[in-house]
């Protein structure tokens, strides 16, 4: 297991534009993307389809102006995002179960100008009140992957070796969960996408003959580096439609999947299905988890006969610490999440404000080239995340042992992680506060061993009606507004205010939460 040489790095091509003309160019036949379902896609194919529907993006947009999409994994998603980079466009990836609440905010605050939709994501586009004040084109997806792009054509193919990008234009702008609020947008370039492609080359290597597995959803931003990565090297990238459990190991032996790359409760769910004699039967090398669960590491090792390399980042930084391959088995179950990556500076500062001593807890700060360039119409949060000496604020604890090895410890923000997934406390809070039966609410992560945390929202009520009835009632009204992962599992009831600071705000540290609290009503139960 071993990276590419520095020769290799210097070489990756600086846009996005340069890496794709030049794979294209480059053994068109080879195939870059072989989903679950055996559409494939070649290079040169990728490339050509791009250049068509950059032609159309040139014609109907300015540089600069936000192209979305809402699709599940396709094709035409990843042709869409390379057609708005080499046109200039910003690439506005939304979540396809996004509900009502999160989507009006999205298209409103990016101001997207054009939508690539399926037919399903229309007609809730199609449903919002009021309309996106900004959006002049939808484009809907019907007929036959991957050619559902294919009636959109400029009267000439933009050639991608022919665009001139700037390695600082803005790409995309992912919308993140902050501590309180809708989420923000968070607005990266082509010199950021590069440095993704740079460490993940530099630290776990990909030879042409690889093939990476991608079992998540594509408005995320892992598939579309794990993409790049392959198109630089000329491997291919596996894709899931969607992450099965029972199907997860299948389509591994099925397309010969060398390398692994998991977030959140992924480990702990393909561990719950039953042993099977083929747990070996595969030719993956190792594993990357986003946070690898200290308790799972030596079973998830034990069971595929694979290292699990840990690794740490935001969306807004790139990957920061990452365990090395060659320390990956004796770290194995020892909860750390490595050491700080090639090129990254990073301080550990505790409440105090002062640099934390040895296994003290305190804030991480990183200095990393080419992170995000700050957060789409929030100067105040942008200012907040990225300090005037630039370091950026994390607002996740963690520690440094006496041999520089890095423990995460929890989250200063004021979110949720369930199964990988960052929610926003306020964003749930705001949506229960619209229904008329809550006079407050205040949500709090509760511990879950599948999911890591869970939601636990504690409602504030006068109302007279059966705390099931009206539990079953608030989980449907935040189904209907909000992405299914977000709508509460656990509700509690209290006709009593909540325990407030002078300012009014709730001190949630007063509240149950950790373990899920006796009374609470279970969604899920």
């Amino acid at each position: 297991m071993s990276g590419a040489s520095p020769e290799q790095l210097a070489a990756i091509p600086q846009t996005l534009v340069e890496l794709l003309a030049h794979a294209g160019a480059t053994d068109p036949e080879r195939p870059a993307m072989i989903f679950d379902d055996g559409l494939q896609i070649s290079r040169g194919e990728l490339l050509e389809r791009s250049e068509r529907f950059g032609g159309y993006l040139r014609e109907v947009t300015m540089p600069g102006e936000m192209v979305a999409t809402m699709t599940g994994n396709c094709v035409e998603f990843m042709v869409a995002w390379l057609a708005s980079a080499a046109a200039g466009c910003v690439f506005v990836a939304l979540n396809p179960d996004a509900g009502e609440h999160d989507l009006g905010h999205v298209l409103s605050d990016s101001g997207a100008v054009l939508l690539v939709a399926d037919e399903p994501s229309a007609e809730r586009v199609a449903a919002l009140e009021p309309q996106p004040e900004h959006l002049r084109e939808r484009l809907v997806l019907r007929g036959s992957e991957p050619d559902r792009l294919e009636q959109w054509q400029g009267a000439a193919p933009l050639r991608f070796a022919e665009v001139e990008a700037d390695p600082a234009a803005i790409t995309n702008v992912y919308y993140t969960s902050g501590t309180t609020g809708p989420p923000k947008g968070c607005m990266v370039d082509h010199k950021y996408w590069r440095r993704l492609v740079r460490s993940y080359l530099s630290e776990r290597g990909l030879e042409p003959e690889d093939r990476i597995l991608c079992c998540l959803k594509f408005f995320y931003n892992d598939p579309s580096w794990q993409l790049l990565c392959s198109l630089e090297v000329g491997a291919a990238l596996i894709v899931m439609r969607k992450f099965s459990v029972s199907r997860y190991w299948d389509v591994v032996r099925a397309h010969d999947v060398t390398q692994l790359f998991t977030i959140g409760s992924i480990p702990a769910l393909l561990l719950s299905a039953a042993p099977s004699e083929r747990d070996r039967e595969h030719k993956v090398r190792f594993g990357v988890q986003v946070a690898v669960d200290a308790g799972l590491h030596q079973e998830m090792t034990d069971r595929w006969g694979i290292p699990w390399m840990d690794a740490y980042g935001l969306t807004e930084t790139g990957g920061l610490i990452g365990m090395a391959p060659a320390d990956a088995e004796r770290m194995t179950g020892s909860g750390s999440i490595g050491r700080p990556r090639e090129g990254i500076e990073i301080r550990i500062v505790n409440d105090a404000g002062k640099e934390a001593a040895v296994d003290e807890p305190g804030e991480l700060l990183a200095k990393a080239p080419d992170i995000m360039r700050g957060y789409l119409n929030r100067p105040d949060a942008t200012a907040e995340a990225i300090d005037t000496d630039g370091w950026f604020h994390t607002g996740d604890y963690v520690r440094r042992d006496a041999e520089d090895w890095i423990y995460f410890v929890g989250r200063k923000k004021d979110i949720v992680r369930r199964a990988g997934e960052n929610i926003a406390a306020g964003e749930v809070e705001e949506v229960l506060r619209s229904h008329p039966a809550v006079i407050d609410a205040a949500v709090v992560p509760v511990e879950d061993r599948l999911r890591g945390e869970e939601v636990l929202a504690h409602i504030y009520t006068a109302s007279d009606e059966a705390p099931a009835e009206l539990a079953s009632a608030l989980r449907e009204f935040c189904a209907a507004k909000l992405a299914r992962h977000k709508v509460p599992r656990y509700l509690i009831f209290t006709a009593e205010d909540f325990p407030r600071t002078p300012s009014m705000r709730v001190v949630k540290k007063e509240l149950p939460r950790g373990k899920v609290p006796a009374g609470a009503w279970d969604g899920e139960g």
